[in-house]
């Protein structure tokens, strides 16, 4: 079963590191297929439509929703996915992503960029077959315009992926305080309003990663989001100096 992580837990801590910023995030949450995290990584799988993410500006080769995730390429079509432009982007940051192998493919899958900026060290990966595991690429002098692709080798052309995320690495911080998320979000259940324990600017991120809206709250005060569709979304903000998020669902 898939682990839902936050940005932080509640922690005590002393410091010295360099801020992020999230500026995508892909969780594939809504996709109610078959195959990677439900354990099934071989067979009829990964099936499901990816118009929602299209329509989003996604593009795939030999692309379908499995479980929670993206399962790319056939026994005849060598799979691909490339992310929509990473709005936000500027300067230098961190990839991460999940993914693994289509049953026993032994399958190379390798991350390129294109729109600006390059990749900085490792950009290929074998991955485990059967299992998903967690990959981290370095981008150097990206642009709003910076798009990613994960493209399987032509030997081995299936796998699954989840979790696609691009932190914008930020200015030396120092910091020592006590985040905790139930001073951030209030209502994680949300119809029209969002309600914030604490004073912040806000974005929030639909599960293709896109930011859908943006605003500035006090502490003790809302957010609107009457014009977001239902489903799931995920809220960034600052408190302390630190990043947190919360994901709610739009009712």
């Amino acid at each position: 079963m898939k682990k839902l992580y936050s940005l932080f837990a509640t922690a005590m801590f002393a410091t010295v590191s360099f801020a992020q910023t999230t500026i995508f995030n892909a969780t594939f949450d809504d996709l109610a297929g078959t195959g990677g995290n439900d354990n099934t990584w071989s067979g009829n799988v990964g099936t499901s439509s990816l118009s929602t993410y299209t329509t989003a500006g996604w593009v795939f080769s030999g692309a379908g929703g499995a479980s929670q995730c993206i399962k790319a390429g056939s026994s005849s079509t060598v799979g691909a996915v490339t992310t929509p432009a990473l709005n936000g982007l500027s300067g230098d940051a961190t990839l991460t992503f999940r993914a693994g192998g289509f049953n026993t493919d032994n399958t190379t899958l390798t991350v390129s960029i294109t729109g600006g900026g390059t990749i900085n060290g490792t950009s290929s990966f074998t991955l485990t077959n059967s299992a998903f595991s967690n990959y981290s690429v370095n981008i150097v002098g990206g642009t709003s315009t910076t798009k990613l692709k994960f493209s399987a080798a032509a030997t081995s052309k299936r796998f699954f992926i989840d979790d696609i995320k691009v932190n914008m690495n930020g200015s030396l911080s120092v910091t020592d305080t006590k985040i905790s998320l139930k001073n951030f979000v209030k209502n994680t259940s949300v119809e029209d309003d969002i309600y914030f324990g604490a004073q912040s600017q806000v974005k929030i991120y639909n599960v293709n990663g896109q930011l859908v809206k943006t605003g500035s709250v006090i502490e003790n005060g809302t957010l609107s989001v009457t014009e977001l569709p239902k489903g799931i979304y995920f809220v960034t903000g600052t408190i302390a100096g630190r990043i947190v998020s919360e994901k709610i669902n739009k009712k």
